[in-house]
C-alpha cells in the first residue's frame, strides 16, 4: 500500500491546508512556542505551497533573528534575507525572496521609521556592511598588538555602545555620531574624560575598518569631540574643561603616609610607599617584583612588568632601602617581595592595595590630585632638584629619552651611574610629620586661641553717660 504524500512544510486539516515550521530548541524561549503554524486559507495544494514557500523563508528569517540576541532582529533579518537570495539559484525562489524584502521593508517603514527602513535596505542590498561582524575581528587585533586586556575591554565596551545606536558603516556620518555622543553623555552622565575615552575608542575601531579596506582610507574620521566636551592640558585656558594633573607628595607627605601606614599595622602598605620612594616605581611593577628580580649584591632590582617597553629596566638598590629588602627576602615565603596580594581578572596584583593606600591618603585629607603614582613625582622631583641628568632620570624611572641621539643610539645608562643619582633621594623618618587634618586643627585651634586672646585683652570703651558723670564731678571739684 503506498503511503500518502505528505507536502513539505504543510498539513491538511478539514481541506485546508496550514503552513508549519518547527522551530529549533536553541530560540524556542525567546519566540515563546514550539512551532510556527499559520492557515494558507486554501485547499489548494499548488496556491498553499507557493504561500508557504514565502512563509517559510520569512519564518527562518526571524529564528535567525533571534539567535544573537546582541543583534537588532531587523539588522539580523537583513543579513539572513540577503544570505537566502545570494545563495538561491531557483529564479522563481529568488523572486519570491525579493517579494519578501520589499513587502518587510514596507513593514518596517510603517512600524519603525524610514531610519530602520533604510538600514534594512542598505544591509539587505549590501550597500553596507553590519559593524557588528567586525568587533570580534578588531578585538584579536588589539591583542595581536599586545594592547593590555583592560584597554581592550574598555574600548569594546565603548565600540559596543556605539555599535547598538550606529550598526552599519553607511551611518558613519559626523552628523549621526555627534548626536548619539551627546545622547549618551546625557543619559549615562558621563564626565567630559569618559566622553573623551568613549571617542577614541570609536576612532580606534574606525581606523580597523579602514585598515581591513571595509570604508575608503581617505576617509575622514567622523567621531569628534563636541565643544563643550573638549578637554585642555593649559591650566591658564580659557576651555570648560581642564585636565586634572596629578601632583607630587612633599617630602614630608611621603614621610607622614609611611609613619601613618605603619601606625595602622598595614606592613604590606608601609613596604609598598618605602619601595616606591626610593625608586619611582609604579604600582604594579612594584607588586609584581619577585624574589629573584631582587638581586641584592648587585645593588639592583629587574623591572620585568611594565606598561612600556621603556619600563622593562634594571632600577639600582637605594641603600636606605636595601636592610628592608633583605628582610623582606628573609621573612617572606610567597614568591613574590610583597606577599599575600591576589590577583584581579587582569592579573593585577596592585588592585586591593592600591585601594588601601587611596583610603588612607583620603582619610589623612590630601587632595584627590595626590595618588601613588604621586610619589614617583615626588622622586622625579628630587632627581631633577639634585642635578641628575634628564637622561639617567628616564632610565631610573623607565621613561622613554628626551632626545633622539641618547633615545635611539645609546645603550643606556650603567648602574653605578644610575645608583649614584638614586643616593641622592632622602626623606627625613626620624621626625614625625603631621597629616593635612592633624595640621588644619592645629591651624584652627591656633586661630580659636587669637580671637580669644584679642576679646581678653581689648578694654571697654567708656559709654556716653559715664563721660557726663566723670565730667560732672570733675566740675565740682574746680
Amino acid at each position: 500500500m503506498k503511503k500518502s504524500f505528505q507536502p513539505k512544510n504543510l498539513e491538511l486539516r478539514y481541506r485546508t491546508y496550514y503552513s508549519v515550521l518547527t522551530i529549533p530548541k536553541d530560540v524556542r524561549v525567546q519566540l515563546g512556542k514550539s512551532r510556527f503554524f499559520e492557515t494558507t486559507g486554501t485547499g489548494n495544494l499548488q496556491l498553499a505551497q507557493s504561500i508557504t514557500i514565502k512563509r517559510v523563508i520569512k519564518w527562518k528569517s526571524e529564528i535567525e533573528s533571534v539567535r544573537n540576541n546582541n543583534e537588532h532582529p531587523i539588522i539580523k533579518s537583513s543579513l539572513e534575507l540577503q544570505r537566502m537570495e545570494k545563495n538561491e539559484k531557483s529564479v522563481t525562489k529568488k523572486q519570491l525572496i525579493r517579494e519578501i524584502i520589499d513587502e518587510e521593508s514596507q513593514r518596517i517603514e510603517q512600524e519603525e521609521g524610514q531610519f530602520m527602513s533604510s538600514i534594512f535596505n542598505s544591509v539587505v542590498n549590501n550597500e553596507s556592511k553590519v559593524l557588528r561582524e567586525y568587533l570580534e575581528p578588531w578585538k584579536n587585533h588589539q591583542i595581536k598588538r599586545q594592547i593590555t586586556q583592560k584597554s581592550i575591554d574598555q574600548m569594546y565596551n565603548d565600540v559596543e555602545k556605539m555599535i547598538s545606536y550606529i550598526p552599519t558603516s553607511n551611518l558613519l556620518d559626523s552628523s549621526i555620531t555627534i548626536k548619539w555622543i551627546k545622547l549618551i553623555s546625557v543619559n549615562e552622565n558621563l564626565t567630559p574624560s569618559s566622553v573623551n575615552r568613549v571617542i577614541t575608542s570609536c576612532r580606534n575601531f574606525y581606523k580597523f575598518l579602514q585598515f581591513i579596506e571595509v570604508i575608503p582610507e581617505n576617509s575622514v574620521t567622523p567621531f569628534i569631540v563636541p565643544n563643550e566636551y573638549k578637554i585642555s592640558k593649559n591650566p591658564n585656558s580659557k576651555s570648560i574643561n581642564k585636565k586634572e594633573m596629578w601632583v607630587p607628595f612633599e617630602d614630608r607627605e611621603v614621610v607622614n603616609l609611611y609613619q601613618e601606614s605603619v601606625k595602622k599595622d598595614d606592613q604590606t602598605l608601609s613596604d609598598l610607599i618605602l619601595i616606591g620612594c626610593y625608586t619611582g616605581m609604579r604600582i604594579e611593577e612594584i607588586c609584581s617584583l619577585k624574589k629573584n628580580d631582587v638581586l641584592i649584591d648587585e645593588n639592583f632590582l629587574k623591572v620585568v612588568n611594565s606598561k612600556t617597553h621603556a619600563g622593562i629596566r634594571t632600577v639600582p638598590i637605594h641603600p636606605k632601602l636595601k636592610p628592608r629588602l633583605k628582610k623582606l627576602l628573609e621573612i617572606n615565603e610567597d614568591e613574590y617581595i610583597l606577599p599575600n596580594l591576589t590577583f584581579n581578572k587582569y592579573d593585577d596584583r596592585s588592585n586591593s592595595i592600591g585601594k588601601r593606600f587611596g583610603n588612607l591618603k583620603k582619610k589623612l585629607g590630601y587632595s584627590d590630585k595626590k595618588v601613588f603614582h604621586s610619589i614617583r613625582k615626588t622622586v622625579t622631583t628630587q632627581l631633577e632638584n639634585s642635578y641628575v641628568n634628564e637622561n639617567i632620570t628616564a632610565d631610573i624611572l623607565g621613561h622613554e629619552k628626551p632626545r633622539i641621539t641618547y633615545g635611539q643610539y645609546s645603550g643606556g645608562t650603567n648602574i653605578k651611574v644610575k645608583l649614584d643619582s638614586i643616593k641622592k633621594i632622602s626623606y627625613d623618618f626620624s621626625k614625625t610629620e603631621k597629616s593635612p587634618i592633624e595640621l588644619k586643627l592645629e591651624l584652627d585651634k591656633k586661630y580659636q586661641q587669637r580671637q580669644h586672646s584679642t576679646k581678653s585683652n581689648k578694654k571697654p570703651t567708656p559709654t556716653k553717660k559715664t563721660t557726663r558723670k566723670t565730667a560732672s564731678k570733675s566740675e565740682k571739684l574746680t
